[in-house]
């Protein structure tokens, strides 16, 4: 920061210095009172005392120097170097600390002790703001007309926060988007708590305010922040232990392994990662979300069974996502801006790791495609951001390509697409033909990328499609006004969805408007309700308050009133952007806008639907926070250009044929061998369930068992004998299991005890073997099963695992015996 020039400062440091120290001294005073009034059964104790006595040191040495400083205040001149103003925001600083682990680490062991010290620390905390401020003013001066050059800045907020401030009435008014719908509707995702809030603002001010410093006092650590970033998310996410997930949806602890297994959505694409080690490929479908089954048939492949050590591992891939944030917050505004978005970031998921038992959650610890989407949407806005400043055939080409990959992580993603190019327009500056061009370039390039696996699809449904026809099933369930999620309804040889979401939109377009514009809005409350509000914390020991959970459309009057600060806080961030940057820095809005268009059209919203995209909101926030920061460092002198760095814009350079290189058909090439993965994957491993009923028979005999009661049991009506990988055993008693809408057959409630597996061949079959024992059934084990058939389920009579085998009951015993 910039000093003023000796005399100037001397007088002013003259002329307020005595009123510091009197004023010191009047808290003092009031410290003492508020101490003095703290009940006390025993009286005056010697502790007590002695803060008496540390009060009435400040009290007489603030009178003294008050006086002294009137008569020659020169003396003090050494206060105004850096390294006391230092001490006094470094005594800030551990003042707090201390007050907060006082009164939140242990209130059952510490409370007594934050009630009898809390007057002294909040009296050196106040002491310390007021000191560290003066000293600063004194030093630099008082600078109203640097901040003045944000105005801008302000004028371009003021016009975004009118629109937010309107779309907040909207809601008020008209109920969309706070309105259950009776579809679908879901809570918000996990929120970021009030000491991870302020805990990242504050680190996001520290790295200003080490900005603001001149560059020769500066040292190169924040070359080093992006990995700073990603080791700190990696260290806090990893010391969660896997037991948060004991009673978790997506994978829930059970007897006989107790290991996290997948179910549900997580089940589906494990069981798929699975079947391509097999030998199977996909099962003959076509699997949804191919990118991430081919991520989770890697960590199978190098780890096996061993979920713990494969949840490391794509605990290790996701810490990247701070990192992108960071990067993108950085390019967009400032290394500030880019540190508190990455904390954001990374609180809110260590929040999501301590609640997985208590609520519906995805983390980094579940294998559903969430939290990977909303990394690659984040990267996916940085190498959008890399063409948009270049607009050259090269940038372009990747761009498309990098387009292509993130729709085989999540399809839905394509409603991005036209909510970027409309960006892209304007970014082309309303040029129209080299808009064209870049579009038709970029397209090309998406679709070499995705050709593989639509062409895949064909082979075996007959149609050039993302996705197997029978997933969407759950969209055409949703245009309807009963019977949503009814899968049941759909036929996919007869009915299309296209055809089915355009009649009934034509039909009862108030309706469709209705629950689309409700999911949208739903989609972006639930990402502004990530960030901190009002609500009671009792301890960092105590559970988790999931105050948000029970979010209806309603709150006290003082959430109301941080929303609208939080939203002002936003059109800060927007209008930070737009004067940096311009339309590029509303390309993560425009990301954001088009998915939250597709959580409408699906009729979905809420907790994890929410996830790939409501960073935005705190990332917006992140940057106007800094914006607002920034600007107030700027008052107490520093340098605009360190605070907030200039925008340098690459050479723009329009797409022309000359520009060709015989290199960029590499890229292509690149794009299109990634693209062709999932495709390829199926024939890494050959048929590994293979053996024809004899050889099953042969190896039984081998186990003990005897021929001639096999062919006798396989002989009655139902029976079946199978060989496949035995997946996620489950040991449930008596009236236990999955209560979800549609649990697996095999996890479904039942009335009597008995553990529950998949088996994995050329299809995945729901399997129940009856016991009451803890059995030693190895997850991942090959496995050999004789079994009657039932309801949705087969009821396994005989299971041998090659070392040992179970049966609960004889072979001679009739399936139709229950």
């Amino acid at each position: 920061m910039n000093s003023q020039n000796p005399q100037k400062t001397s007088d002013v440091f003259s002329h307020f210095l005595p009123w510091l120290f009197f004023a010191t001294a009047f808290e003092s005073l009031l410290a003492a009172l508020s101490l003095l009034l703290i009940p006390s059964e025993s009286g005056l104790s010697l502790a007590r005392l002695a803060l008496f006595g540390i009060l009435a040191l400040f009290l007489f040495g603030g009178i003294y120097l008050g006086f002294t400083t009137h008569r020659d205040s020169t003396r003090f001149d050494w206060a105004l170097q850096t390294p006391f103003i230092l001490t006094c925001s470094l005594a800030v600083l551990i003042s707090g600390l201390i007050l907060f682990l006082l009164r939140y680490l242990n209130p059952v062991r510490l409370l007594p002790y934050y009630q009898r010290l809390s007057p002294l620390l909040w009296f050196l905390l106040i002491v310390g703001i007021q000191t560290a401020l003066f000293l600063l003013l004194a030093r630099n001066g008082f600078h109203p007309q640097e901040f003045a050059k944000r105005k801008p800045v302000y004028l371009s907020s003021a016009i975004a926060f009118a629109i937010l401030l309107a779309i907040f009435l909207f809601v008020v008014i008209t109920k969309l988007g706070i309105t259950p719908d009776t579809a679908y509707w879901g809570e918000p995702g996990a929120a970021i708590l009030g000491w991870q809030f302020a805990l990242s603002l504050l680190f996001g001010f520290a790295i200003i305010v080490y900005s603001a410093k001149p560059a020769n006092y500066q040292l190169p650590f924040t070359f080093f922040l992006p990995l700073i970033i990603y080791l700190t998310a990696a260290i806090l996410w990893l010391t969660v232990p896997v037991d948060v997930l004991q009673n978790s949806f997506y994978a829930p602890i059970t007897p006989p392994a107790n290991i996290p297994f997948p179910y549900s959505d997580a089940g589906f694409y494990d069981s798929l990662a699975q079947s391509l080690l097999i030998g199977t490929g996909y099962l003959g479908s076509i699997p949804p979300r191919p990118f991430y089954v081919i991520f989770l048939a890697i960590l199978h492949f190098l780890f096996r069974q061993n979920y713990p050590a494969i949840i490391i591992a794509q605990t290790l891939v996701l810490a990247l996502f701070p990192v992108a944030l960071y990067f993108l917050a950085k390019k967009l505004h400032s290394p500030a801006a880019g540190v508190t978005v990455a904390l954001f970031a990374i609180f809110r998921e260590l929040v999501g790791l301590w609640i997985s038992s208590n609520t519906r959650v995805v983390n980094s610890k579940i294998f559903t495609t969430d939290f990977p989407t909303a990394m690659a949407l984040a990267f996916l806005c940085l190498v959008l951001i890399w063409w948009l400043e270049r607009r050259d055939l090269k940038s372009t080409l990747v761009a498309g390509g990098f387009f292509g990959l993130v729709l085989l992580f999540r399809t839905q993603s394509l409603l991005v697409l036209p909510a970027v190019f409309i960006l892209a327009w304007f970014v082309y500056q309303r040029k129209t033909r080299d808009w064209i061009i870049a579009g038709v370039v970029f397209a090309a390039a998406m679709i070499l990328t995705v050709l593989p696996w639509l062409t895949h699809n064909y082979t075996v449904t007959g149609h050039f499609t993302f996705d197997d026809p029978r997933q969407s099933a759950v969209i055409y369930s949703q245009y309807s006004f009963t019977g949503n999620l009814d899968l049941s309804q759909f036929n996919p040889e007869t009915d299309s969805v296209g055809k089915r979401i355009v009649s009934f939109t034509l039909e009862n377009p108030d309706y469709v408007a209705g629950f689309v514009v409700t999911h949208i809005l739903n989609t972006e409350i639930g990402g502004l309700l990530a960030l901190s509000l009002i609500a009671d914390f009792e301890s960092l020991s105590a559970p988790v308050n999931l105050y948000w959970v029970a979010f209806n459309g309603t709150l006290p009057w003082y959430n109301i009133f941080l929303l609208i600060l939080y939203l002002a806080v936003i059109a800060v961030g927007l209008g930070a952007v737009w004067r940096r940057t311009g339309w590029l820095g509303l390309l993560p809005l425009a990301v954001n806008l088009g998915y939250t268009l597709s959580n409408g059209i699906s009729r979905f919203s809420g907790w994890r639907y929410n996830m790939p995209v409501d960073w935005v909101i705190y990332f917006y926030f992140a940057i106007g926070a800094m914006e607002i920061l920034g600007g107030l460092t700027l008052l107490f002198g520093a340098k605009p250009e360190r605070v907030f760095p200039p925008y340098i814009q690459p050479k723009v350079k329009h797409i022309a044929p000359r520009d060709f290189r015989p290199q960029y058909i590499l890229i292509l090439l690149a794009f299109v061998f990634v693209g062709s993965l999932p495709w390829l994957a199926k024939g890494l491993a050959g048929p590994r369930y293979t053996a024809s009923r004899s050889e099953l028979i042969a190896r039984l005999e081998s186990s003990g068992y005897v021929a001639e009661e096999i062919n006798a049991f396989l002989a009655q009506p139902g029976a079946i004998l199978t060989g496949g990988r035995m997946l996620y055993p489950r040991l449930y008693r008596r009236y236990e299991g999955m209560s979800s809408a549609n649990p697996w057959a095999a996890y479904a409630v039942q009335d009597f005890s008995r553990i529950g597996f998949l088996l994995l061949n050329d299809q995945g079959t729901n399997m129940i073997f009856t016991t009451k024992e803890v059995l030693n059934f190895p997850q991942g084990a090959d496995a050999i099963v004789l079994a009657c058939q039932r309801d949705g389920y087969f009821d396994v009579r005989l299971i041998d695992f090659g070392t040992h085998s179970y049966q609960n009951a004889p072979l001679s015993q009739s399936c139709a015996d229950n």
